[in-house]
Order: structure tokens, then C-alpha cells, then sequence
């Protein structure tokens, strides 16, 4: 099937956007590449689930003994704050590692090297 004619206006127009995206592969992968900063979303969206997890975990078991035992929102409380000090310990030491590897230059675990 013969593609649809295109407006005269549309040639320069991409002509313009190849170049730019040539432009833009061009820094990405050029000589400070490795000196920039690289953006690693899954590892922040792991801290924040460590850290939500905690907290729900924490909240649930304070919840459950507090229901079977019948002290009111004493064990709430104190298994939110709990599950939120280790929530927040696990991001901590997770974010550590994942620093202390980025220093070494190593790839972590599972790597091949």
C-alpha cells in the first residue's frame, strides 16, 4: 500500500527532527556520559515501598494484638511507629548499598562479572 503524499511543509520539518534526535543520542552517550548523574527510579520506588510496607505491617500486627488482646490502640501505635523505624532502617541500608556500589563500580549481586 503506497503511502499517503505528504504536505511539502513536512519534509524540512523532518529533516529538523532527525537532526535533533541525532543531537540528543550524540550527548547521551558522549564523553561526560559517565559523569553525569544517572537516574535510577526503581531504586527510589523500592525505598518508598520498604518504607510503606513497614509501616502497613507494622500497623497490622499492632491492630491484630491489640483486637485478640483487647488494649485498645496502644499496640496500634506502637506497631505503626515500629514498623515505621524498620521500614525507614531497610530504605536506609538499601539506599547504602546501592551507593556503596555505585563507589565500587560494581554491578551488585546476581551480576555475571
Amino acid at each position: 500500500m503506497p503511502e499517503p503524499k505528504k504536505p511539502s511543509g513536512f519534509d524540512d520539518f523532518d529533516a529538523r527532527l532527525a537532526k535533533l534526535k541525532g543531537t540528543r543520542r550524540d550527548k547521551e552517550r558522549g564523553p561526560d556520559a559517565e559523569d553525569r548523574p544517572h537516574m535510577d527510579w526503581g531504586r527510589g520506588l523500592q525505598a518508598g515501598i520498604e518504607i510503606i510496607a513497614g509501616v502497613v505491617g507494622g500497623s497490622l500486627v499492632g491492630w491484630a494484638l491489640d483486637w485478640w488482646l483487647g488494649t485498645g490502640p496502644f499496640l496500634l501505635i506502637g506497631g505503626f511507629m515500629l514498623g515505621a523505624a524498620a521500614g525507614t532502617l531497610n530504605a536506609i541500608r538499601g539506599m547504602q548499598r546501592w551507593m556503596r556500589e555505585a563507589d565500587d563500580g560494581s554491578k551488585g549481586p546476581g551480576s555475571s562479572e
